[in-house]
């Protein structure tokens, strides 16, 4: 099932004074917070689309896979710290380093996720997932 990806997204790997820091120290006119987001998808979807599976995808560019959506946001959470000058301690370090694996992995074609249900993505047959490598949020994550 694919899903729009929010901000509440974000907030499970991220704390919400980290966010609201991010937004404050960066000089954009719009909320980069939701730039990020974007521009995060449009690589995920771009990885989709270059490990060449016939996979239905939402039309909408903020929609992900909800298999996705863990490892999406621990790269994303990444990207954001080091963007802010900030150093980023050793479990988010391996957690950003296990997402680009799983990246590698959708461009290669070794990994496969979900087609969107919907039926209004992309004219491409359904196919189905393989086995994620990154599942639902685990605690240790909550915690960072």
């Amino acid at each position: 099932m694919w899903r729009k990806v929010q901000e509440a997204d974000l907030l499970s790997t991220l704390s919400m004074t980290e966010v609201e820091a991010f937004r404050s120290d960066s000089d954009f006119e719009k909320d980069p917070v939701e730039a990020q987001i974007r521009q995060t998808c449009a690589y995920v979807r771009g990885c989709i689309r270059t490990g060449g599976a016939k996979v239905r995808m939402a039309k909408e560019e903020d929609w992900l896979p909800e298999s996705l959506i863990p490892p999406t946001m621990d790269y994303l959470r990444y990207n954001i710290l080091t963007r802010m000058n900030l150093v980023v301690n050793e479990s988010r370090s391996k957690a950003y380093d296990n997402a680009v694996k799983v990246f590698n992995e959708l461009r290669r074609g070794d990994f496969v996720p979900e087609s969107d249900e919907t039926g209004e993505g992309e004219d491409q047959p359904p196919v189905k997932a393989n086995s994620p490598i990154a599942g639902t949020a685990k605690p240790e994550r909550m915690l960072d």
